[in-house]
């Protein structure tokens, strides 16, 4: 996306940026992706003895292999948790596969395999869930905490299960998806789609328009560069910059401010892909319409 500078230097302002329709950018940003897909015809040859010790040839192998799917997105599709998620359970030992215990990353099982986590057979063919939640300050970002603080899930009235789609800091606000959807979670998620998200943030002082060229241009964090795609400066209050990303890194933005000798007192997430939470008040959670879910799924190549 072209980096929002004019000729003469000047950084623009955006006016009602958070009415503005990310799909426009979500589409421009995806409509070069190419979709793979993998499919495969079986074809098996008859052999004429009548008796035959032959292995399996390695077309039919590989057949049998496609019909396998990662354990991981198994459990993240009956809505336990996220893929990443349940790697950890994986890892701490506590799914099972057919009575015993599986501990390696990436194994794969059949679809008549029988899944445990903690002792509880994953729930099967589940209706998929999609919310869109204006989170307010103050609430982790989890299924649960260990600390007894307030998690997002005491704002969803939801017998069903559901988690978040990545994370905000405690004292980030706004937007914040969620959904029982593991593989769409997944992708979402994943650095190779560059899904946008689009914060407003408040900072302790006016931007100056030589760190704002600064920041277009690339500032290196943690050994590679913050990929911001557009910055506007609120023309009533200089203290305020909207900017939008295509990564996810962990408090990527309060980190780009603060290379610069900022420091961000607000930080409020405005959109995330073509979803936002206007007309929603703070600490409110809708479903997602059936045109957002498919936009979604769209940019990640599940339809």
């Amino acid at each position: 996306m072209e980096k929002k500078i004019d000729s003469s230097g000047v950084i623009k302002a955006k006016k009602h940026y958070e009415e503005k329709s990310a799909a426009s950018r979500s589409e421009s940003s995806h409509n070069k992706k190419t979709r793979f897909t993998r499919s495969s015809t079986e074809s098996f040859a008859q052999s004429r003895a009548k008796i035959s010790l032959k292995k399996s040839s390695p077309r039919a192998q590989q057949n049998k292999e496609d019909q396998l799917t990662r354990l991981n997105k198994v459990i993240a599709d009956s809505g336990i948790t996220s893929r990443r998620n349940a790697d950890d359970l994986i890892q701490q030992g506590v799914v099972k596969v057919n009575g015993k215990t599986v501990t390696t990353l990436g194994f794969r099982v059949s679809p008549d395999d029988e899944i445990s986590v903690n002792g509880n057979p994953i729930p099967q063919n589940i209706k998929k869930i999609y919310i869109v939640l204006n989170k307010p300050k103050d609430y982790i970002v989890s299924v649960k905490d260990e600390s007894n603080r307030q998690t997002v899930m005491d704002l969803i009235n939801l017998k069903s299960r559901i988690f978040p789609v990545g994370r905000l800091d405690r004292n980030t606000t706004g937007v914040l998806l969620m959904t029982n959807d593991g593989d769409l979670s997944h992708r979402l998620l994943h650095p190779s789609y560059e899904i946008e998200k689009t914060y407003a943030a408040l900072l302790d002082r006016n931007l100056l328009e030589k760190d704002a060229k600064a920041i277009l241009a690339g500032i290196e964090i943690e050994g590679s560069k913050a990929n911001v795609s557009e910055l506007f400066i609120d023309p009533n209050n200089t203290r305020k910059v909207y900017l939008t990303l295509n990564e996810g890194k962990n408090h990527e933005v309060k980190l780009l401010f603060e290379m610069l000798g900022y420091k961000v007192k607000q930080l409020d997430r405005k959109a995330f892909a073509n979803i936002t939470a206007s007309r929603l008040p703070k600490g409110d959670w809708r479903f997602l319409t059936k045109h957002e879910v498919f936009q979604l799924k769209k940019m990640v190549g599940l339809f």
